[in-house]
């Protein structure tokens, strides 16, 4: 059930006033280089809707995302077209919550890949997607296919945090 929670990456699940349970984004994304695989929507200039995993993220600050995203897929397309994006993160604990915002190309090709580019992206709105009857005990789990995999992945988030510091 879907409920505005801030427009931060720092936001405060709790229901009742004066309770607190917060949940930093930024740490989940910084602190877990490329463990966490996220949901991006986008549309297309038909309206067709589109997604597609992504796990290079790094938090700049707690209005800004840097994501390293493949130069020639439909959802780099379609952020070039409007650059509206919605991110869903599914973690374990019931970490269930969407970010939705804009995406504004920075770099392209990254230094670490030709194939890949940077964009950035303003948060909007954060919500809390929890099911009512489901709690969502474990999320998406990955591992590099090969040592050429986890090297690349280093080198694009080490790219990541780098742009982000300027």
């Amino acid at each position: 059930m879907a409920r505005t929670v801030g427009d931060k990456l720092v936001v405060n699940l709790a229901r009742k006033p004066g309770e607190e349970q917060i949940i930093d984004l930024m740490q989940i994304f910084n602190l877990n280089p490329n463990k966490n695989i996220v949901v991006a929507g986008t549309v297309g200039p038909d309206g067709a809707p589109n997604t597609a995993p992504i796990s290079l993220i790094y938090a700049r600050d707690e209005k800004t995302l840097l994501a390293a995203l493949l130069r020639t897929t439909t959802t780099t397309a379609n952020l070039r077209h409007n650059g509206r994006i919605s991110l869903e993160i599914i973690g374990s604990d019931d970490l269930v919550l969407g970010i939705q915002g804009t995406m504004r190309l920075i770099r392209e090709p990254m230094k670490c890949s030709e194939a890949m580019a940077i964009w950035e992206m303003t948060v909007e709105k954060v919500k809390q997607d929890t099911s009512p009857a489901q709690r969502v005990v474990q999320g998406p789990a990955s591992v590099p296919r090969s040592d050429k995999a986890a090297a690349f992945e280093k080198a694009g988030f080490e790219e990541l945090e780098a742009a982000a510091k300027g």
